[in-house]
């Protein structure tokens, strides 16, 4: 439509496309961890860009960062009400899919994407949609999790006795201890402090994570190890979905893969910006033989992987999970 007829037609309020100039937007509510500025919440931001010029105005979406709208769990019940639209965290709602990030297990995103779209992975989205109103509509992508620490970490055997903290989940846990370090479960408000004043010698969390939480003032190096490869999963509440048109509904995808695509732009680049930062500040960065990494945490896998999936769907996840899409 001509610019000048389509503002002459929004002033006298009449219709075009989808909307009227009158009619106000439907809000969309997009939480997520990340903080302006940070590339997954640029990707927030690119996600809204699309779908706000792609609806003609239908939709509005307001992107709340730093976990505004409260944590991952406190959202899902958001979600199921259709109070919150989208979020995006860590926490997928289901163990068969959240358990994907035991060590070594994924190489990607493209693993991760590829384990869902199987019979048994869309099964897992169905469970989440008769169970919790919840739908994964697609992932953001993280950094893999690394090993910071108040020593230098050069091979696995610097991990030997080191207290570390870790999340409180059992995959953390057991994988930290097949490294040989002392897992200390412990609130991620509290790592700051608790690595100040020598509670734990060290934590695991994405370079990102350590910048943004200023981890690396409270400590001498960081293990690049890759030990844990875990994105975002990206939730939609099933409430709003079943409420969308067809065209509508493949929007919201389009519109998360060009949030994937300006995330997967900037995440490198804030990376090495990052890495620089930290090292300016004193923090060295090693870069350990994985080998034996790998080995130690094998039997991680097969036993997490065994009771959460069954032996047959474990295997065919290995598979999934090792292909090299590079």
């Amino acid at each position: 439509m001509n610019t000048k007829l389509k503002t002459a037609l929004l002033s006298l309020g009449l219709t075009f496309g989808a909307i009227s100039a009158s009619q106000a937007a439907t809000e969309i509510r997009y939480a997520l961890w990340a903080n302006q500025g940070e590339a997954q919440y640029e990707g927030a931001l690119e996600f809204k860009r699309v779908v706000e010029a792609e609806s003609d105005g239908k939709y509005s979406v307001t992107v709340y960062g730093g976990d505004q709208l409260g944590t991952p769990r406190e959202l899902f019940s958001q979600l199921a009400l259709g109070i919150t639209q989208i979020s995006a965290s860590g926490d997928p709602g289901m163990k068969e899919i959240e358990y994907l990030a035991i060590p070594y297990l994924m190489k990607g995103l493209q693993n991760y994407a590829e384990v869902l779209e199987t019979d048994f992975g869309k099964a897992w989205n169905q469970q989440l949609i008769e169970e919790r109103e919840l739908r994964l509509l697609g992932f953001m992508p993280r950094n893999p999790r690394q090993i910071s620490a108040n020593i230098e970490i050069n091979s696995i055997d610097d991990l030997k006795g080191l207290k570390l903290r870790s999340p409180e989940r059992d995959y953390y846990v057991k994988s930290l201890s097949a490294l040989g370090a002392n897992p200390t479960p412990m609130a991620f408000a509290e790592v700051y402090t608790g690595l100040q004043a020598g509670v734990v010698d060290g934590q695991e969390n994405p370079v990102e994570t350590i910048h943004a939480a200023k981890f690396y003032e409270v400590q001498k190096s960081i293990a690049m190890v890759d030990y844990i490869s875990k994105p975002a999963y990206v939730m939609i509440s099933n409430t709003f979905w079943e409420g969308l048109s067809n065209e509508d509904k493949a929007l919201m995808t389009r519109a998360n893969d060009a949030s994937n695509t300006v995330i997967n732009g900037l995440l490198p680049k804030q990376t090495e910006q990052m890495i620089d930062e930290m090292k300016a500040a004193g923090i060295t960065f090693t870069h350990p033989d994985l080998a034996p990494f790998i080995a130690a945490t094998q039997s991680v896998r097969d036993e997490l992987g065994t009771a959460t999936w069954g032996d047959d769907v474990y295997q065919q996840i290995v598979t999934i999970g090792q292909k090299d899409f590079n």
